[in-house]
């Protein structure tokens, strides 16, 4: 399973293609434009597609694409 690439896939479905392009260090917010709401939307969609439940206090922590995929990649099974 490839994450990142479901990831990005994830991500181009979610702006109507607005993302094109992800990269590792892109930040969700300044770099790939992603308003508070629209974080909260895709975290609902990541833990739906993963079966997850990710805790609050870790949302903080996922800054980067990067941060996002190396968490999933540690607790998706």
């Amino acid at each position: 399973m490839d994450i990142r690439k479901e990831l990005l896939e994830m991500m181009i479905d979610y702006t109507d293609g607005r993302i094109t392009e992800v990269n590792p260090d892109d930040v969700l917010t300044s770099d790939l434009g992603f308003n508070s709401f629209e974080l909260f939307d895709m975290i609902c969609i990541i833990e739906e597609k993963y079966n997850i439940s990710i805790p609050d206090r870790i949302l903080p922590t996922l800054v980067t694409v990067a941060d996002v995929v190396n968490y999933l990649e540690e607790n998706v099974k």
